[in-house]
């Protein structure tokens, strides 16, 4: 009888996985030209359960003035946000669902994180060294919130720069070790692998095929 939940469980686990990449064969085009030239796509446009609350419309701990405009859009190339959607299902069986903090994030504006940061890399990408791969719309910025979008116990919050923030890090809370357990595996088994010194953030593994990164003036008409 275990013998056959296990089998069940395995074939089970192998048909989500063969359905993503079916769908990652033929991802979807942002109904927004604008954006679908570029090949960015508005995440709720893939999947309307995800939470949205974009940090960096407002000062941050590493920048003391907002990087967005507040209408700016949580955007991801379409393969991205495909796994995303993946992770956001793996994650609701616990019931939870995922909470994206960043997702692409303009080059100009990674340049003023760069600044504000004092030039730490350990925390922000070098834009004159290597893009970040927010800047290409493969990173995503992430944590958990309950099914009805209520903050659950995490780690720290976005953009800690203590030793908590570490992906590997050992918390003694049960709670905040689980869950940080149900965002990794979920995230990893959706096609993403973590940033070792943030545990919200998460790059796409197919990120090579992305290597450009898209201007803030390509995704929004000019006044």
């Amino acid at each position: 009888m275990r013998l056959l939940l296990l089998s069940g469980w395995c074939c089970l686990l192998a048909a989500c996985s063969n359905d993503l990449n079916d769908d990652l064969s033929s991802p979807p085009i942002s109904s927004d030209p604008l954006l679908a030239k570029v090949g960015l796509i508005d995440v709720l446009e893939v999947d309307r359960t995800l939470k949205v609350d974009l940090q960096y419309k407002r000062p941050s701990p590493i920048s003391s003035r907002p990087l967005y405009a507040q209408d700016f859009q949580a955007l991801l190339k379409p393969a991205t946000a495909l796994r995303l959607k993946e992770a956001n299902r793996l994650v609701k069986a616990h019931g939870y669902r995922i909470l994206v903090w960043d997702a692409y994030r303009p080059p100009s504006a990674q340049l003023e994180l760069w600044n504000a940061s004092g030039y730490n890399d350990t925390y922000v990408a070098n834009p004159h060294n290597a893009p970040s791969q927010h800047s290409c719309g493969t990173a995503v910025d992430v944590t958990l919130v309950t099914s009805r979008g209520k903050p659950v116990k995490m780690p720290t919050g976005f953009d800690s720069v203590t030793p908590e923030a570490a992906s590997h890090y050992q918390h003694s809370d049960p709670e905040i070790a689980r869950n940080v357990r149900i965002l990794q595996s979920a995230m990893r088994r959706a096609g993403f692998y973590p940033l070792p010194a943030e545990w919200w953030h998460y790059i796409d593994r197919d990120y090579r095929q992305y290597p450009e990164t898209i201007p803030l003036s390509a995704v929004r008409p000019r006044g």
